[in-house]
């Protein structure tokens, strides 16, 4: 019963990581601040911000882009926290 609690636990944790992205670690006095970055999302990459957030060594949005075709369509994007790039992109 212990292997399958641990088995169980195992997979449900590894799932949960899959997706993340590897930012790289900086200080947190190095960090850009949230409202730069917010800034640098709209105007520079041009996304929507629907969700803002910080996942570990790297600041998560949530949000929409316009395709080739002017259609919205949903993003996840981490972005590096001194740098303000994107370090991972996923489209919906």
């Amino acid at each position: 019963m212990r292997k399958l609690a641990t088995a169980i636990l195992l997979c449900a944790f590894s799932g949960s990581t899959l997706g993340a992205a590897d930012c790289q670690e900086h200080p947190e006095e190095e960090w850009m601040s949230v409202f730069d970055l917010q800034k640098k999302i709209v105007n520079e990459y041009g996304f929507a911000i629907k969700k803002f957030k910080v996942d570990g060594d790297c600041y998560e949005i949530y949000g929409w882009q316009l395709d080739d075709a002017g259609e919205q369509q949903r993003i996840e994007v981490y972005f590096d926290t001194k740098s303000g790039e994107i370090d991972k992109l996923k489209e919906d």
